[in-house]
């Protein structure tokens, strides 16, 4: 199946076979480029370096020098990153829109998984981009990746069966006492993984469910109950991921923003304002470095750090829900990057 056949004209009016197949070829060399990573927090930052070439239309370094050595290792020799922006950016856009729509697999938090999370928060903060081909694909860039997000928060916190304790086998060649001790940890490691994966959801779910019985902020020093509605759905957002240990499934969403009316629409800038004092001891729980390294991914948390508006998207009114949602899924992402690696 051709990938790029659908795409391919967005940057070529008339394409010809070979050109696309070549271009298929590219696509398949950035997706294992990508499946490679070690670390999922260089997909996130491959995340925001995508959403900003997207809106500016100019191929960051994070992509653009490894698309380009994969054009040309498929047969065109003669192309350069120079003034193929758009090309650039649409091969990687594709590698990572197949990437995403795959079947997940079972670990919950691959450098793909944390591709298409950060590409979900990247891309929804944006505005729509005025050139239709590839506001198309950006649509289906941001639809695969929140379907893809939303399938691993529900998935990761399927509790895992536990085992009984396999067989002991004692190899004749080892010395009895690390013989036994060998073969007892082999036995029981299946079972001792199982609990262990599932004692780590049973605490999420106490400590999420005490946090939302207590109704108390250390941000606003009283109840969040008692706050504006826009002042209350972003530090419950913030609070609210802050004891999770997997991406947050709509079941949080609901809780976080649960007696948050619809309505009460701001921008960045507003909602900065509306924050006052609370901004700075909101400040004092983010990693100001780590998610400037990321910063489309995480516009309202480094918005938050810094006390800086000033970024795509930022002119945007969004009403205290969507700004609640948006706080609990950024600081969910830097949770989960945090624990699980990343």
């Amino acid at each position: 199946m051709s990938v790029m056949a659908k795409y391919v004209r967005i940057f070529w009016p008339d394409p010809k076979d070979e050109d696309v197949n070549r271009r298929n070829a590219a696509v398949v060399a950035v997706q294992a480029w990508i499946s490679a990573f070690d670390d999922p927090w260089t997909a996130i930052r491959l995340a925001s370096a995508l959403a900003d070439g997207v809106a500016d239309g100019k191929a960051r370094d994070e992509f653009a020098t490894t698309v380009e050595q994969a054009i040309v290792g498929a047969g065109s020799a003669a192309f350069v990153r120079e003034d193929h922006d758009l090309e650039n950016i649409v091969v990687a856009l594709v590698s990572a829109l197949n990437l995403v729509r795959r079947e997940p697999g079972a670990l919950g938090w691959t450098p793909v998984d944390a591709l298409a999370a950060g590409l979900w928060s990247a891309l929804s903060f944006q505005s729509p981009i005025v050139e239709e081909p590839i506001e198309l694909l950006r649509q289906e860039v941001l639809v695969a990746a929140r379907e893809r997000t939303m399938l691993i928060a529900e998935r990761s916190r399927k509790r895992a069966p536990v085992p009984e304790i396999g067989p002991l086998a004692l190899p004749e060649a080892q010395p009895t006492g690390p013989r036994a001790n060998t073969a007892y940890r082999k036995a029981t490691e299946p079972l001792v993984k199982a609990l262990r994966e599932n004692a780590e959801l049973d605490r999420e779910e106490l400590e999420f469910l005490w946090w939302t019985i207590e109704d108390w902020s250390d941000a606003l020093e009283g109840r969040r109950s008692d706050a504006d509605p826009l002042v209350r759905a972003v530090i419950a957002g913030v609070d609210g991921a802050s004891k999770l240990r997997r991406l947050p499934a709509s079941g949080h969403r609901n809780v976080v923003l649960r007696g948050v009316p619809a309505g009460s629409p701001a921008t960045l800038t507003a909602l900065l304002a509306a924050l006052e004092d609370h901004r700075a001891t909101l400040a004092k729980s983010i990693d100001a470095g780590r998610v400037g390294q990321a910063a489309t991914v995480f516009p309202l948390h480094t918005a938050i750090a810094s006390g800086n508006a000033n970024r795509a998207g930022a002119d945007i009114e969004r009403d205290a829900r969507d700004w609640g949602g948006r706080a609990l899924l950024e600081g969910g992402i830097l949770q989960v990057a945090t624990l699980r690696g990343g």
